[in-house]
């Protein structure tokens, strides 16, 4: 292979805010003796291929889409893999790195470039950091590849701190059937977000895939549904419709939640607000283990109700629904403080609402997903009920 028959193509990355393309990522193909162009996947993934060729082939990828770039007048992001055992050697002249001579010969800004990191056996070494920070100094953005796929990406994270990272495939792919993968998918997101790193969903084949990624909060998405590598950034063929589709779906679905909570939330406020009218200042009395059963009995969609002090104490039985009946269990003493509800609880009260209803999640007893409701009583006593969520769409 040479320059002759070493060529770039480019896969297009849609962006969910601006809902067009965000950049594209440089892959490398080459065209054979009778003109059929392949990919160089197998070729740098091969285990005979030394890493000498291997640089000498990856630069020629790179100059050759730098050099595309600018003829055809591009202004989008592009991204460009590179192997970090390749950027050791540059540690102490970074200024003389291949795609530093490459943006000044073609005068592209370097703001306009995402390094992306795809080493498998991740060694952040001082040298190779030394040269990320130049990057990043010099303009560049960072970009971390197969994020979620091993124990050390914490390390990573804290190390390069990066722009953006890919979420890795399998996690998509996995994700169409189990929800543990979905839930770690919007962890993920969150995490990120929380740092101040943007997510690409890479690898999205399907319009399930889209929409559970969608679902999932992240920014930039990449994969054959939505644009596969063509050879040219211009008139590139994207997949709108299909994206379209998934921002219009995850609209609806986000607003039918709202929805649901809200209509959950005001059928229990009026329960409990006429409960409370009937029976003023229960929690006062000594009997309050009798309220609490009768008032159990009048919301049969709770799985468990229970009173907390101020402080997220338990100061009552849990009263529940066990085969039909209510029963009773004692927990008093324990603290719920540290719970996701209870927090969320007290800031709905310094909000100055008297009632929310938490994000869903797993209870920890039965193992089904759940809401939590809190109606503050009193300054120092909160009513709590944990209710089965009943799913109405399949990406809640």
């Amino acid at each position: 292979m040479t320059s002759d028959n070493v060529i770039a193509y480019f896969q297009p990355i849609l962006s969910a805010d601006s809902r067009s393309v965000y950049s594209y990522e440089v892959l490398g193909r080459f065209v054979d003796s009778d003109g059929t162009v392949k990919s160089l996947g197998p070729f740098f993934s091969d285990a005979n291929t030394s890493d000498e060729d291997a640089l000498k082939i990856d630069r020629l990828v790179r100059r050759y889409a730098m050099k595309k770039y600018v003829e055809e007048k591009r202004t989008e992001y592009l991204f460009i893999n590179i192997r970090l055992a390749w950027l050791e050697k540059f540690a102490d002249n970074p200024e003389k790195l291949p795609t530093m001579q490459y943006i000044r010969e073609f005068e592209i800004a370097p703001d306009r470039i995402v390094i992306e990191i795809t080493e498998e056996e991740f060694n952040t070494s001082d040298a190779c950091i030394k040269v990320l920070t130049y990057y990043k100094d010099a303009g560049f953005r960072i970009a971390l590849d197969d994020f979620g796929k091993k124990a050390s990406n914490i390390d990573r994270i804290a190390r390069i701190n990066p722009d953006i990272i890919k979420i890795n495939i399998d996690y998509i792919h996995r994700s169409e059937t189990s929800y543990h993968y979905r839930e770690y998918m919007k962890f993920l997101t969150t995490f990120a977000e929380s740092v101040g790193i943007e997510v690409l969903y890479e690898g999205v084949e399907t319009q399930e895939q889209l929409d559970i990624c969608m679902s999932s909060r992240g920014r930039f998405y990449q994969g054959f549904l939505i644009a596969r590598p063509q050879d040219s950034m211009q008139n590139a063929f994207v997949n709108h419709t299909a994206f379209f589709a998934s921002i219009e779906r995850a609209h609806e679905v986000l607003h039918k939640k709202i929805e649901h909570i809200d209509i959950l939330k005001t059928s229990l406020d009026s329960k409990i607000g006429h409960f409370l009218h009937d029976n003023p200042h229960f929690w006062e009395k000594k009997d309050i283990e009798s309220y609490l059963a009768k008032l159990c009995n009048e919301l049969p969609e709770v799985l468990r109700i229970y009173l907390c002090d101020g402080h997220g104490y338990k100061i009552s039985r849990n009263f529940e629904w066990n085969s039909g009946k209510v029963a009773s269990y004692d927990y008093r003493g324990k603290n719920w403080a540290w719970r996701g509800f209870f927090q969320e609880a007290l800031e709905a009260l310094i909000a100055g609402r008297n009632s929310c209803l938490s994000t869903a999640y797993c209870d920890f007893a039965t193992k089904k997903r759940v809401f939590t409701y809190f109606y503050a009583l009193g300054d120092d006593v909160f009513f709590f009920a944990d209710i089965n969520r009943k799913p109405f769409s399949a990406t809640l």
